[in-house]
């Protein structure tokens, strides 16, 4: 994992997870502590704690999200 997809390619806010979901693009989800890629696929929803992808959820505060953020 290279410093600059922390940086380029997270999606950390709602507003950037809401706009990946909207356009329909894949998202990879990073779990922290496993230190692994578990999941690669579109956001189903979007709440507060969780986001579903592939028909599970991924808890926000232990899994990293990358995608294509919001544009400013």
């Amino acid at each position: 994992m290279t410093i600059s997809k922390f940086t380029n390619k997270s999606l950390v806010l709602n507003q950037d997870l809401e706009y990946t979901q909207k356009i329909g693009l894949p998202v990879e989800v990073f779990c922290m502590k496993g230190y692994d890629t578990v999941a690669f696929g579109r956001i189903q929803t979007i709440t507060d704690d969780h986001v579903r992808v592939n028909n599970q959820l991924y808890c926000r505060q232990n899994h990293a999200f990358f995608g294509c953020p919001c544009p400013i």
